[in-house]
């Protein structure tokens, strides 16, 4: 298979270099992933297709940027379109229609919003580019949006909901009966995943105050984190089985373990004793780590497969996106990117015997799963993109932070392994990294750079900062 022009270029010497024929397969893919403004789009820019071929998807644009910003050129962000979309309201766009350029005015409002992780989208962008005059411009918006929601959005007692399609609702499987979400159960209920989502939107936001100045308009955002995290603790976590639920009508704690718990890890609410007893339950076999890591439903419920056999929790890219990243933030970087090596390996294996990536995978067989509506999620540009984060920002531990000029590298591979073209800050980075020794001697890692910048190589919680000038170098760490 030829190399990616458009993406860094990813080898590993040996066998283990088929894990990366997925990365290989999706760069090409999103060159006719993303949709251009012109005779097929009214949208002001790129898009990512989605799985319904009449609109754009705020969800698939948010998750999908994480990988596309790894870019070398052309579309490095699909949010811009939905920034540039921001309701008379004050609220992002859920979806966009591709032949008027605008959020379907026929939708319900809950429907017509976003799930609130432009600001996630906007800040990564940030840590690989160092754009800070696109950051000023996004931070308009997204805090316009956040007004927007806590005006509006916020029930009696204090935590969130939303609307089941722009929160991916059917993949963990919550509020559904007959492969479908009921409303009535679903709209008076309070979600862990809505309501920790609106946490790290708020904590992402204030990071982006202080990076950019605005000290009043970052303790606003502080606030908020703190009164939404206080409410999420005391209202939503179970200590019989160490995970925050949802909350029915009334109040009452839902029993039913999914991954939409784990946003509470990612946003920071969840305390860190708490989060490392979910981590665990996070790596236990018997609930979410599977074959094919991770099970979005744990397989500790009664119902985690349906009567014909199809799972009700299913592995998905963007779901163990979040995953891994749970893991990254608590330090837990072996554990990301073992888990990251099987889902790689495992997304290979159905390639290779299909031709095809999917959106949804059974997590204990080498064999796609259907999606809520029977679909097959074949080919789905989410896929895709997510595939691009997964394999350089976990697999190959490239933690960027051009903000204060530093890449953070956390090798995992054991065999020599290389990464050319890589873009950040404004410059181009090609390194290889040697093998792994045996007797626990340090690694060589030769490098090439047109931009200065601190290279940070950590290995556990131990890590070797190097101040580097354009040129190159030969490191032992």
């Amino acid at each position: 298979m030829p190399e990616p022009r458009d993406f860094p270029v990813l080898k590993i010497e040996g066998e283990q270099d088929s894990l990366l024929d997925p990365y290989r397969h999706a760069c090409y893919a999103l060159r006719r992933d993303v949709v251009d403004p012109g005779d097929e789009s009214a949208l002001k820019a790129p898009a990512l297709r989605g799985l319904n071929q009449a609109f754009a998807d705020a969800w698939d644009a948010a998750i999908g940027s994480l990988g596309l910003r790894w870019a070398g050129i052309g579309t490095r962000s699909v949010t811009d379109p939905f920034l540039a979309g921001l309701d008379n309201a004050g609220f992002l766009p859920a979806k966009l229609e591709y032949a008027s350029g605008g959020n379907p005015p026929e939708e319900q409002p809950p429907r017509r919003i976003a799930a609130p992780l432009f600001a996630l989208a906007e800040c990564e962008h940030f840590r690989l580019h160092g754009n800070r005059e696109r950051l000023e411009h996004a931070f308009a918006l997204l805090r316009t949006d956040f007004l927007y929601r806590e005006d509006h959005l916020r029930k009696r007692n204090g935590l969130l909901a939303g609307a089941p399609e722009p929160y991916r609702l059917h993949a963990t499987a919550r509020f559904m009966l007959g492969g479908r979400v009921v409303p009535s159960l679903a709209g008076g209920a309070s979600w862990v995943d809505a309501s920790s989502m609106y946490a790290l939107n708020a904590r992402l936001l204030g990071e982006i105050a202080r990076a950019l100045g605005h000290k009043e308009e970052a303790g606003e955002f502080e606030w908020a984190l703190r009164d939404l995290a206080s409410r999420v603790n005391a209202l939503m976590w179970d200590d019989g089985d160490n995970w925050y639920h949802d909350l029915d009508e009334h109040g009452a704690r839902l029993p039913m373990k999914t991954l939409a718990g784990l946003w509470a890890v990612l946003s920071g609410v969840a305390p860190r004793n708490r989060a490392e007893l979910m981590l665990k339950r996070l790596s236990d076999p018997t609930q979410f780590e599977r074959a094919h890591p991770f099970a979005t439903v744990s397989a500790a419920e009664g119902d985690y497969r349906k009567r014909d056999g199809a799972p009700v929790g299913v592995a998905r890219p963007d779901f163990n996106l979040l995953a891994f990243e749970a893991l990254f933030a608590l330090h837990r970087f072996s554990d990301a990117q073992r888990a990251c090596e099987a889902h790689l390996r495992r997304v290979a294996k159905v390639l290779k015997d299909s031709g095809e990536m999917f959106l949804a995978y059974d997590p204990d067989r080498d064999i796609p799963a259907p999606l809520h509506d029977g679909s097959s999620g074949a080919n789905a540009p989410l896929a895709h993109a997510a595939c691009i984060h997964n394999s350089l920002g976990v697999l190959m531990g490239l933690r960027p932070h051009a903000n204060r000029g530093e890449l953070e590298l956390v090798p995992h591979l054991e065999q020599r392994h290389s990464i050319e073209g890589l873009r950040f800050a404004f410059g181009t980075i090609n390194m290889e990294i040697g093998p792994a020794d045996k007797t626990g001697a340090r690694r060589t890692l030769e490098l090439m750079c047109d931009v200065p910048f601190k290279l940070r190589v950590r290995q556990g919680d131990k890590s070797q900062l190097h101040d580097l000038h354009p040129g190159m170098h030969t490191l032992q760490a």
